[in-house]
């Protein structure tokens, strides 16, 4: 199997480091590696994935300029971007919001007739059927689903507090409506724009707000869960360790605060803390995380639990695991693409462990 990467930024420089550290495990071949900009800041981590064993596909009419740029490093292009297309069986798209959905019509909808499957990431609407793992795997189909969207991470981290909370045990019934708000970091400590202040987030749908409600309530879709009171407004703060959300769920049937905590315990994807800061959880992933990242879908603050209304409402904080939990359902889809009847299995062989999953932060 052939798993090609194209972009190297938040997301596609740790999913590369995950393949490659996996690769024997995950039975990958050839992992295939594409950045578009030839800039000398970018040397350093090309000569780095080279000498780990990536492979690195540029466009053809930049082929000049990587070469020139990785001479004194000592290794150049393996591959153009339309041969590494040719070459791969899974093809991962971390590009920028909206340039994923214009490789698809420029180059990738030309490569599916050999079978491969590719995946974009975060807020691609409208690229293939969106996608979080454990949640709507059901939906799955190797006839059909040539292209998936994994979802953003702070949309995971909405749908595992639902499924967690409310859809393992009593059902999608006992819920009557949930409100998240997302406080998003305004960059990743690997970027330089940021804000001042903080930036209010405008609702995209008119039911659901921001498109991580809309997102949430597309995934449901596809398993037959038809669309729930769910609303979610997000804003940009001024910080850059890891977004959080904060969870209002109106219940029909009454919890305790201990239910609460045991149903997010109970749940290996689920992380719990008693950190009271986020940027002390991201010290602690950072620390002890692949390539910094947690990959759990979400990190519960405990000591910000509360149930209110006799049981019936629950509130509380989380802490998205810095689009950690987006790279684990990327890994998922490349091993359901493998084999549709074993990847769980491998899933949880190979990340339900430190340093992928944790249980307590």
């Amino acid at each position: 199997m052939v798993v090609f990467i194209v972009g190297l930024g938040t997301i596609g420089e740790p999913l590369a480091r995950l393949f490659l550290k996996t690769r024997q495990d995950l039975g990958i071949d050839e992992i295939i590696i594409h950045k578009n900009t030839p800039e000398l800041k970018y040397r350093g981590m090309l000569s780095r994935f080279n000498q780990y064993g990536a492979r690195l596909a540029v466009f053809a009419e930049k082929e000049k300029d990587f070469k020139k740029l990785l001479e004194p490093a000592g290794f150049r292009p393996h591959y153009t971007f339309e041969e590494a297309l040719a070459k791969a069986n899974v093809v991962i798209d971390c590009t920028k919001e909206k340039v994923g959905r214009e490789l698809k019509d420029k180059y990738y909808k030309n490569f599916t007739k050999n079978g491969s499957i590719f995946i974009a990431q975060g807020s691609e609407k409208g690229f293939g059927k969106p996608y979080a793992y454990t949640i709507n795997d059901a939906s799955l189909d190797p006839w059909q689903d040539q292209f998936v969207q994994v979802v953003s991470c702070n949309t995971h981290q909405i749908l595992c507090i639902l499924k967690t909370l409310v859809f393992d045990y009593e059902g999608r019934d006992n819920l009557v409506k949930a409100r998240f708000y997302l406080g998003r970091r305004a960059s990743d400590i690997s970027q330089t724009e940021s804000t001042v202040g903080v930036e209010i987030g405008k609702p995209k749908h008119e039911l659901f707000g921001s498109h991580q409600g809309e997102d949430a309530a597309r995934v449901l879709s596809t398993v037959g869960i038809e669309p729930l009171d769910i609303h979610t407004q997000a804003d940009k703060l001024n910080q850059s360790f890891m977004h959080l959300i904060v969870f209002n769920l109106e219940l029909k049937k009454p919890i305790s605060l201990w239910g609460v905590e045991e149903r997010f315990r109970a749940n290996p994807l689920t992380a719990v803390t008693y950190w009271e800061t986020n940027n002390e959880v991201f010290s602690e992933g950072r620390d002890w995380g692949h390539f910094g990242r947690i990959l759990n879908q979400t990190v519960v603050h405990l000591p910000s639990l509360q149930v209110l209304s006799g049981g019936h409402e629950v509130v509380g904080r989380c802490s998205t695991p810095q689009d950690g939990n987006a790279l684990l359902s990327s890994a998922a889809v490349t091993l359901w693409y493998k084999n549709p009847k074993t990847y769980r299995e491998e899933m949880k062989k190979n990340f339900y462990k430190l340093p992928f999953i944790f249980d307590e932060i």
